[in-house]
């Protein structure tokens, strides 16, 4: 966690401050203090990179002022700036600059600096370029280096973070898909620089980290269930993100006709595309999660090969069909028939949906290798086809990474036709805060409706935990799981919106009935208000005495223990305090302390049997 201002700066972070600087002032003045600056005084104003910068200082605004993280920099407002549904336009303009933590906010800041700044050497704020003769010089708006510098390139990385939300799969949140369009845009332009700034993107981390937290202690200890790490990562965006960066970058190289190296190109990419996890391929059906990444390995291999061709690939004409032949069909004509066979074969997939409904699926399984197929046609009527002239392999492989780029994108668009049904709720008792509405609830069926029928396998997978539900932002999602308050007792969900944030203390409470599983409650405390949001059905422990057996179930005021005898109810109580008995239907009961927690123990004449546990949490 970073220093508050409260407290004292310790020693450890005086002495790595100062360590880091004779490092970087030694290596500053022994190779000269203009070096560095005259590599890059004729792209950027005054050899710094402004753009970069100025984009930072926006992402980094938001989440102090926007998100409330200069008072909460360990939990700012979330719900409020993710892209929910289509129809929330307020999440659609701000999931790509808002994050959910200071670790998401460091890390995507990180890679900006240690990325952007080459991307933005590559587009430059002069041109043409004192040492590289790239451009042509423009006059007007766009032509002035300040504007270019602080207004155009981070408008472009903006757009970047828009559009990859926009097409996220799933609610998004983050800047990582403008970080993955800033790599591909540099990886094409620069690939050895850039495989060098993933690196120092790297190092960035871990010198926060390493102020922020110069000593850490911790012990050999347990955590809340949870999901693998790799599980929560928006690869789909990070994909779709890196694409349109290698689409932008290829078409800046074209169009200033410079063919970079291929060796370099290859490789660069390939190493980014490992090092960055874009073969993260993940599935998620109910609680298992799947990770392709042997699949995953082989797409970044072949998308490689498409991209190394697309920036760097021959400009010599591909081979025509059918040559040999005395009459040979022109790729135009070849490309007219074989389109006309998908599109036949398409419709009839598209019709079939209105019988079989899911169509995200049939998407995904049908539609998305029919546009695979039509690269070839698209190849054969690229602009260049169509004026008669000949199609280079370098358009092709812009073919093939622009088709790759779309089957990733299309597939979301189902996903934010999303509404949410107006009780849609949990029945349970909650708490309402604005156009919140909060409450605990076991095996809720999320109150999504689409415009587009998907089926019920997409979107029922019934949650338990802490349920937040918003009309006005077509909301309904999880705050707290179930098995996280089980394992810790008590959890903080922050609702709120732009200049409001509204905390909610959440608590469990319950006994392990022996034999059986936890009668438990959870409350839901606003303001100083507590709300008993749910109380669990009583719970029968399997242990009898003397023929009778116990039951545990939560009230408004406690737990109570009920007894029965020939299945019938003789008794209850509130369950006494710790030293303390009470006696129903000739059983005594006494909570007993203990090294494990609190003992609920039924005796009668001398024998004794441990009725339940009260729940200890870590």
């Amino acid at each position: 966690m970073p220093v508050s201002p409260t407290q004292v700066v310790s020693p450890t972070q005086v002495a790595l401050v100062a360590a880091l600087a004779v490092a970087f002032g030694f290596v500053w003045y022994v190779e000269g203090r203009g070096r560095w600056r005259s590599l890059v005084a004729d792209r950027f104003i005054r050899g710094i990179p402004w753009g970069t910068l100025v984009t930072v200082g926006i992402v980094v605004a938001f989440y102090l002022l926007a998100q409330g993280g200069l008072r909460n920099w360990a939990s700012p407002v979330i719900y409020p700036f993710v892209t929910w549904s289509y129809f929330y336009p307020t999440g659609l303009l701000t999931a790509g600059i808002a994050h959910g933590s200071p670790a998401h906010i460091v890390s995507n800041m990180a890679g900006t600096l240690a990325l952007a700044p080459i991307a933005e050497y590559a587009w430059g704020h002069y041109a043409p370029s004192e040492r590289d003769e790239y451009a042509r010089s423009r006059g007007g708006l766009l032509g002035q280096p300040w504007v270019r510098a602080v207004v155009v390139f981070p408008a472009v990385l903006l757009l970047s973070a828009f559009l990859t939300s926009f097409f996220s799969l799933g609610p998004g949140l983050g800047f990582s898909g403008a970080v993955f369009a800033i790599a591909g845009f540099a990886v094409v332009n620069y690939p050895v620089s850039t495989v060098v700034g993933v690196v120092v993107a790297g190092v960035l981390r871990t010198l926060y980290t390493a102020l922020s937290e110069p000593i850490v202690r911790a012990t050999v200890e347990a955590g809340a269930p949870s999901p693998p790490s790799w599980a929560g990562i928006g690869f789909q965006a990070h994909m779709l993100g890196f694409l349109l960066g290698v689409v932008a970058g290829a078409a800046l190289l074209w169009r200033r006709g410079r063919r970079p190296s291929v060796e370099r190109v290859f490789f660069g990419t390939f190493l980014l595309g490992m090092a960055q996890t874009l073969w993260l391929v993940v599935w998620v059906d109910e609680e298992v999660y799947t990770l392709y990444r042997g699949a995953g390995v082989a797409f970044v291999a072949l998308l490689t090969v498409a991209v190394t061709v697309a920036v760097a690939g021959s400009r010599e004409p591909l081979p025509r069909p059918f040559s040999e032949f005395a009459w040979a069909p022109s790729r135009r004509q070849v490309a007219l028939v074989w389109l006309g066979v998908l599109s036949f074969l398409s419709a009839g997939t598209v019709a079939g949906l209105a019988v079989e409904g899911d169509p995200l699926w049939w998407a995904v399984g049908i539609l998305a290798p029919l546009a695979l197929l039509a690269i070839p046609a698209l190849i054969a009527l690229s602009p260049e086809g169509w004026r008669g002239g000949p199609t280079t392999g370098r358009q092709a492989g812009v073919v093939v990474v622009v088709v790759v780029t779309l089957v990733v994108a299309l597939p979301s668009v189902p996903l934010g036709l999303l509404l949410v049904d107006a009780d849609s709720a949990p029945d349970t008792a909650g708490v309402e805060v604005r156009d919140y509405q909060v409450a605990y609830a076991e095996n809720a069926t999320p109150g999504h409706t689409s415009l587009v029928d998907m089926g019920n396998e997409t979107t029922a997978t019934n949650q338990t935990g802490v349920i937040l539900v918003s009309d006005d932002r077509e909301m309904w999602t999880i705050g707290t799981r179930g098995n996280v308050l089980e394992h810790a007792g008590n959890d903080t969900v922050v609702v709120g919106g732009i200049g409001w944030r509204t905390e909610i203390e959440v608590n469990r409470t319950g006994w392990e009935v022996v034999g059986n599983d936890s009668a438990y409650a959870v409350d839901l405390t606003v303001d100083g208000e507590t709300t008993r949001s749910f109380a669990s059905e009583s719970k029968r422990a399997t242990a009898r005495i003397d023929d009778r057996s116990v039951a545990v179930a939560p009230v408004s005021d406690g737990f109570e223990l009920a007894v029965f005898s020939g299945g019938e109810r003789v008794g209850a109580a509130t369950i006494p305090p710790v030293n303390e008995s009470v006696t129903v239907g000739e059983l005594r009961f006494e909570t007993r302390p203990g090294d494990d927690g609190e003992r609920l123990v039924a005796s009668r004449d001398g024998t004794e049997v441990q009725v339940a546990e009260r729940e200890r949490y870590e």
